[in-house]
């Protein structure tokens, strides 16, 4: 396998957080590649059963669905050690309602659900896994409908903040606010109310 550093690195992060043997971990890494994504590219569309999980080595990747009249809904932002799915068709091989873009270039490793699927069936180890990911996705679902139901605009903005620095000072404000289900205008008034106003960034 070519690119042995993001490899690596990834291997590192994803065995602190799943126990795998060296012969679960090496018959993974037989089944996929490492992928490098641009800016602009799509790894699924609304539409496409997402029949690939990518694991994030790096970059800055968007899920979003768009309303019938257009309107883009930011549903989440993933970064390194995220992983890019759709749970409807990981699970039940269906069709997702979400887009997933890249907004800065990143490295992916790249399997096919099959092979998890199969993987998980033959291995201990990666039974576990496999399990753990699927309740890791269902959680965070969960806990973004719990967070737009419950918390004012202001709360989640600073929960945004806090919980993504970076993404706060780097991305346009068209996608906090998006992600947040405000206009622009709202999340710069919610700026200016709390003294954290920044230079608008419109890129």
């Amino acid at each position: 396998m070519e690119d042995s550093q993001p490899l690596s690195l990834f291997e590192k992060g994803f065995r602190k957080r799943f126990t795998l043997s060296d012969e679960e971990w090496n018959a993974f890494i037989e089944e996929g590649m490492l992928r490098t994504f641009t800016k602009g590219e799509v790894l699924f569309h609304a539409g496409d059963v997402a029949d690939k999980l990518r694991f994030v080595c790096s970059g800055t990747f968007c899920n979003y669905y768009l309303t019938p009249d257009g309107t883009r809904r930011n549903k989440s932002f993933l970064q390194t050690g995220d992983v890019s799915a759709s749970l409807t068709s990981f699970v039940a091989s269906r069709p997702t309602r979400f887009t997933c873009e890249v907004l800065n270039e990143g490295i992916c490793f790249e399997i096919s659900a099959s092979c998890l699927k199969q993987l998980s069936e033959r291995s201990p180890g990666w039974k576990d896994a496999f399990l753990a990911m699927v309740t890791a996705l269902a959680m965070k679902k969960e806990q973004r409908e719990a967070d737009l139901l419950l918390l004012s605009p202001t709360e989640l903005y600073l929960q945004f903040v806090d919980g993504h620095p970076d993404l706060a000072d780097s991305l346009p404000n068209y996608h906090i606010a998006s992600y947040l289900g405000i206009t622009e205008v709202s999340l710069s008034r919610i700026r200016a109310k709390l003294g954290m106003q920044n230079a608008y960034q419109r890129q």
